[in-house]
């Protein structure tokens, strides 16, 4: 093979190998959007304002649905004990109260929040109008391993700031 023709197949692979990643980042903040959208819909048609996004309440969600995913559980307990309290207090969010909802198995957000309305629960931190921000996080399990008994993960934080 001639050395520019090889350069230019170096740099195709590695064109198409970075790809991926931010396919699957603009999808997965796609996904989180959708999940807040219909939250904030099913709020609105029962009342309560919409919930802003919070990056660091994302951050325990996303963390917690990553942990979920790699570990194939789902609790509001991690195995090494660490409840939704000790994962808000490690990202910094000053929480006055907190709440969370998690799902496994659902396919889209659309069928993740409607499962939650379903669940009294779930729906009453959905709707409730004592929080006022919200973090979400989306994992699939990694590739390879043993299989998950789940091919999707949500986890939704509900939060207000104290005083």
């Amino acid at each position: 093979m001639r050395p520019d023709r090889y350069v230019l197949v170096v740099l195709a692979a590695l064109f198409f190998a970075a790809a991926p990643p931010a396919v699957a980042d603009q999808n997965h903040d796609r996904i989180v959007e959708r999940v807040l959208k219909h939250v904030n819909q099913q709020r609105a048609i029962n009342g309560a304002a919409p919930l802003a996004m919070n990056a660091r309440l994302s951050d325990a969600a996303q963390k917690h649905a990553e942990d979920m995913a790699r570990r194939d559980f789902v609790d509001h307990q991690s195995p090494d004990g660490r409840a939704l309290q000790d994962r808000v207090a490690s990202v910094g969010y000053p929480w006055r109260v907190i709440a969370e909802n998690l799902a496994a198995g659902m396919s889209s957000p659309e069928s993740t929040v409607q499962s939650w309305m379903t669940s009294p629960g779930h729906r009453d931190n959905m709707l409730s109008r004592d929080y006022l921000e919200a973090g979400i996080g989306y994992a699939v399990p990694p590739e390879g391993g043993k299989r998950p008994r789940y091919s999707h993960y949500w986890v939704v934080v509900f939060g207000a700031r104290s005083r």
